[in-house]
């Protein structure tokens, strides 16, 4: 008897959870709303840990706040995406009355026969002696091609090493959108990363979790889920497999589930030639999509460029070290689902190189 009462709760449980789950209708991409305007965040899989490769920019705070414990140097990022839809003519779909009566749009599918949006994000991490703090702000202008509508919203983070190997890292989330839910944000997020170092045949093992957008999201006010992923769960690891002089290759595989109500897979594999250029590669099942025909089956493509660049030789210059730095410029494909395509192109500047070499030690 105690079994069967055990068992009918668990079913109730579930029921209301899947009840629940229908009623969380994002815009498509709703959940990757932070970083939409990089290339480099959307090819490396969404990845926790920072990537296969591990490339952490400003942006990557925007997912794990940890992750920008891991920089050593001033960096700075710069991106722009352009959103194509290309299905004319169809209007909108997916109109949901809140309980005041109100209706609002979750998707729009254009109206016109080239449905273009755009995104630009900007952001910066400096280290310091205490910690690592950086910031990330994004714009975003999409009324045609997946219901996002326009808004701004900005994170900032603060990160810092413990026990050597441990990285936990907090931010401040503030947005605002004014096209089509007339809405603010105000969120916190919290991190971690542990890196094992080499682990059996991998290489800068490091696992993560994170969760994001505790607080209230847009659109709190008609549905209590809100999107992007009020408190987005999510964990993952990655590390590298291959470490050649001339040839490199990482991969990093993630789980999201925004407060149990979806769940995303994300895996990147990355590919660096002669220290160079790198291949970015990602995959997601997002279930929410799939259920709703808006996933994509095509993985996301990109590359990265690697220039050691001169930056004169002023006195504030040297007394900084960053007469020689690092200028990575890049770009991406996406495609959404069959008619919703993406086209990224960004940059990040490290000030100054690694310092690869030991200690100097002085033999008196």
């Amino acid at each position: 008897m105690e079994n069967m009462k055990k068992l009918i709760m668990s079913l109730t449980a579930g029921l209301l959870l899947l009840a629940a789950a229908s009623a969380y209708e994002p815009p498509v991409q709703g959940e990757n709303l932070f970083y939409l305007s990089h290339p480099e965040l959307l090819t490396e899989g969404n990845s926790t840990a920072g990537g296969g490769l591990q490339s952490v920019l400003p942006a990557s705070g925007t997912i794990n706040p940890a992750l920008i414990g891991l920089e050593e140097r001033v960096t700075l990022d710069l991106g722009y995406t352009g959103m194509f839809n290309s299905k004319p003519n169809d209007g909108y779909t997916g109109v949901l009355t809140g309980v005041d009566g109100s209706q609002y749009i979750l998707r729009n599918y254009g109206g016109s026969k080239l449905g273009y949006s755009q995104a630009f994000g900007t952001g910066i991490i400096v280290p310091t002696d205490w910690a690592n703090f950086g910031g990330e702000m994004e714009f975003i202008l999409d009324k045609k091609c997946m219901g996002l509508g326009n808004s701004f919203h900005m994170k900032t983070f603060a990160a810092k090493q413990f026990l050597d190997k441990l990285y936990i890292g907090v931010g401040v989330g503030f947005g605002y959108e004014w096209e089509f839910y007339d809405d603010w944000m105000l969120t916190a997020d919290v991190g971690a990363v542990y890196n094992f170092g080499d682990l059996a045949f991998m290489k800068n093992f490091r696992v993560a979790a994170s969760a994001n957008n505790l607080g209230k999201t847009f659109n709190m006010k008609r549905d209590w889920m809100g999107w992007p992923g009020f408190s987005n769960i999510r964990a993952g690891a990655a590390a590298e497999f291959i470490q050649k002089e001339n040839f490199s290759l990482g991969a990093s595989f993630d789980v999201t589930t925004p407060f149990f109500h979806n769940l995303i897979l994300d895996s990147g594999l990355q590919m660096r030639f002669n220290d160079f250029i790198q291949l970015n590669t990602s995959w997601q099942f997002n279930l929410k999509e799939y259920f709703d025909n808006n996933a994509s089956w095509l993985p996301t493509i990109g590359l990265v460029f690697k220039f050691n660049i001169g930056m004169g030789n002023s006195d504030f210059v040297k007394k900084r070290d960053w007469t020689k730095s690092e200028l990575c410029p890049s770009a991406a494909w996406k495609n959404v689902d069959w008619n919703i395509n993406m086209a990224s192109v960004g940059a990040v500047l490290r000030l100054g190189q690694l310092d690869s070499s030991g200690p100097d030690i002085d033999m008196e």
